[in-house]
């Protein structure tokens, strides 16, 4: 498979102002530290994110795109400036270096000298993933103690608190009942569809919409 290097560069009106740094001059910096990383000109492929705020990565679809494409296999390297162009909170940095860590692909930040194709920058991500899995820990064990709470009270999401949804509370007893012993969200609604019970608009369960409803009810 022949290496791809995305080069990300990022600006909103905002940024530019304050640090006067264009994409074409983000663009120049990426191609030099590509070039200079190993990657041939052929290899590279510029990825550009204009006018979108960096608060949050669900607003920069190239950036998914690019996450999407390292995913798979199709992208091998991801380049960008600084840190900041990849993400600005903790939780979304942390996601990215996770989403490398795990995918085993490259990720270079140049101000930070972070090349995860040396041990160092390995042994930086490794730590970074760390941190990031025991977030992730002590965010569900907040989460059991909280479920914890609801069912010594007798209380359930969706019926007795938070939205409240249609769903008659026998059928969705009876759907908790069963995730409660492990049955499938494909499983569920081929139950339901067999017993000819509809959903809320008359229409027939599909797993993703027993999933869906399983999550709402259980934050």
């Amino acid at each position: 498979m022949s290496k791809v290097a995305l080069l990300y560069a990022r600006v909103s009106t905002q940024m530019q102002v304050n640090d006067g740094m264009s994409l074409s001059a983000q663009e120049r910096e990426l191609r030099k530290a590509a070039l200079d990383a190993g990657f041939l000109e052929s290899e590279l492929e510029l990825v550009r994110e204009e006018g979108r705020s960096g608060k949050s990565i669900s607003g920069r679809p190239a950036l998914r795109d690019s996450l999407d494409r390292l995913k798979t296999g199709t992208a091998n390297a991801l380049f960008v400036t600084r840190v900041d162009r990849l993400a600005r909170s903790t939780k979304d940095f942390l996601s990215i270096i996770d989403h490398a860590n795990t995918n085993g692909w490259r990720l270079v930040m140049l101000d930070l000298n972070l090349d995860t194709s040396t041990y160092q920058g390995r042994f930086v991500v490794t730590i970074m993933s760390a941190l990031a899995e025991m977030e992730r820990a002590i965010i569900a064990e907040r989460q059991k103690d909280v479920h914890k709470d609801r069912r010594e009270r007798g209380l359930v999401w969706g019926v007795d608190l938070g939205p409240k949804t249609k769903v008659p509370e026998s059928i969705l007893a009876m759907i908790l009942d069963w995730r409660e012993n492990k049955v499938s969200y494909h499983e569920i609604a081929r139950r339901l569809n067999a017993d000819k019970i509809p959903t809320t608009l008359g229409g027939e369960w599909h797993g993703s919409t027993i999933r869906k409803l399983v999550l709402s009810i259980s934050k």
